[in-house]
């Protein structure tokens, strides 16, 4: 039988988290690192203070890559891309309004829109090359946001935060290390860009869900 934590009891639409308001702390630590990555590389995009020693040892590790390791990370390329990434993130929001989950609903697509939109703005403002000086902006990687934010966000909708989580955390951070070094395996990141992009996603869907939740007591919302 089954270990019944504290409190145990079923899951209602907005329980994300047990501790909404420990949980927007960690979320806010999280940018702040991210905000703190983002001045190094902004000051130097071609040669960033206190990173880009590291982020050249790293390349000088993974590169050039095993055979399995690179046809590894060609497939978590598409596997992380948009056309994979987004139906997905579709089929998950539309799995929530069937199951008339709104304030989990609004909680994944805020967090999503979150992630995406500074993303975007990032990338061009940063205006880092991408280490293969391929003509795209390299800093924060998309794939690591996405993967981060899908992943913790699928462990905080689909599972209770009333019972253990330690399964699907742990699948989701193996998710996201894959994804984040295998943008680094081709060649197409950096490692400060898959940690920071990495950083970013898992900050979203875990910031974004805690004020939900937070929204929703406040307006006296039952559970």
């Amino acid at each position: 039988m089954a270990t019944r934590l504290p409190h145990d009891r079923a899951r209602a639409d907005g329980d994300l988290l047990r501790h909404p308001r420990r949980a927007l702390v960690a979320a806010g630590l999280l940018l702040a690192v991210v905000a703190a990555l983002t001045v190094l590389v902004a000051v130097d995009p071609t040669s960033p203070p206190l990173l880009a020693r590291l982020d050249a040892w790293w390349r000088d590790v993974v590169l050039p890559p095993p055979a399995w390791a690179e046809a590894l990370s060609r497939a978590m390329k598409v596997l992380g891309s948009g056309v994979v990434m987004v139906p997905l993130r579709l089929a998950v929001a539309l799995w929530l309004l069937v199951r008339r989950r709104r304030v989990d609903l609004a909680a994944w697509l805020l967090a999503w829109a979150a992630a995406d939109l500074l993303t975007v703005v990032l990338k061009p403002a940063i205006g880092r090359m991408r280490p293969d000086l391929a003509d795209a902006h390299s800093f924060p990687s998309a794939h690591a946001k996405t993967a981060a934010q899908v992943a913790v966000g699928l462990v905080l909708v689909a599972t209770s935060p009333w019972r253990s989580r330690a399964v699907p955390w742990a699948l989701a951070v193996l998710w996201i290390v894959a994804m984040a070094l295998s943008r680094t395996v081709l060649d197409e990141h950096w490692l400060s860009d898959v940690v920071a992009g990495a950083l970013l996603g898992a900050a979203c869907a875990i910031g974004v869900s805690a004020i939900v939740q937070l929204r929703r007591r406040n307006l006296g919302a039952p559970g």
